[in-house]
C-alpha cells in the first residue's frame, strides 16, 4: 500500500509531462525495457537501492543502464529522484500506476485471457471486439495457455473475471448437483 501511494504521486507527475510532450506510448514502451532489465538482472535494483554503496557510484550506474535503454530525460530524471530519496523500491508499483494512467489517456483496455490451447487468431480477434464494445476502448490481450483449464476461456480486464472455462462450468455444474441433492444442506 505505501509502494502504491508514493508511485501514484510520481506517476501521475511522470505521466502528465509525457502526455504534454504526447509521448505516451513512448513512455510506456520505456518503462517496459527498464522493467525488463531489472527483472532479467534483480540484483541492479538492489544495488541501486544499497545504502552501502556509494552515491557516485550508484548514479554512474543509472547513467549508465539509462543509457543503454535511451531512456528519455524526464524518466532519468525522475530515476535519480527515487535513488536519492531511497524510493527505488516502489519502481514496480510506479510502472503498474503509470501503465494504467497511459491506457486511460488512449483508451486501451488490456485484457488478461488464459485459455487451455493457443488461441486462434478468430477467436482472439472474436474477444478484443467484445470486450472494445463492452469497455470502450481498444482492446489488447495478453494470453497465456493453461492446460488445467481444460476448455474455453478466463478473461481477466478492468478488474473483473470472466470465467468461461470448462473447469468453473464444472464447479458451478457440482455446486447446482448438490444443492438439488440435498437442499438446504449448503446454504449458509
Amino acid at each position: 500500500m505505501k509502494h502504491r501511494v508514493i508511485a501514484k504521486r510520481y506517476a501521475m507527475a511522470l505521466v502528465n509531462l509525457a502526455a504534454r510532450r504526447q509521448h505516451l506510448e513512448g513512455l510506456g514502451q520505456q518503462l517496459t525495457r527498464l522493467q525488463r532489465a531489472f527483472a532479467c538482472e534483480p540484483r541492479l535494483l538492489k544495488l541501486l537501492s544499497s545504502p552501502t554503496l556509494d552515491g557516485t557510484k550508484k548514479a554512474g550506474l543509472l547513467a549508465g543502464l539509462c543509457d543503454y535503454l535511451q531512456l528519455d530525460a524526464e524518466l532519468r530524471s525522475l530515476l535519480r529522484l527515487l535513488q536519492q530519496r531511497q524510493r527505488l523500491d516502489s519502481f514496480d508499483a510506479l510502472v503498474d500506476v503509470c501503465r494504467q494512467l497511459i491506457d486511460a489517456r488512449l483508451g486501451i483496455v488490456r485484457a488478461r485471457v488464459d485459455s487451455a490451447a493457443p488461441l486462434e487468431a478468430d477467436t482472439a480477434r472474436a474477444i478484443e471486439a467484445v470486450l472494445e464494445r463492452r469497455f470502450g476502448g481498444k482492446a489488447e490481450l495478453d494470453t497465456h495457455v493453461d492446460a488445467q483449464l481444460l476448455g474455453g476461456v478466463r478473461i481477466e480486464v478492468a478488474g473483473q473475471v470472466l470465467d468461461g472455462t470448462l473447469r468453473a462450468g464444472l464447479r458451478r455444474m457440482a455446486v447446482y448437483l448438490n444443492e438439488e441433492a440435498f437442499p438446504g444442506k449448503h446454504k449458509g
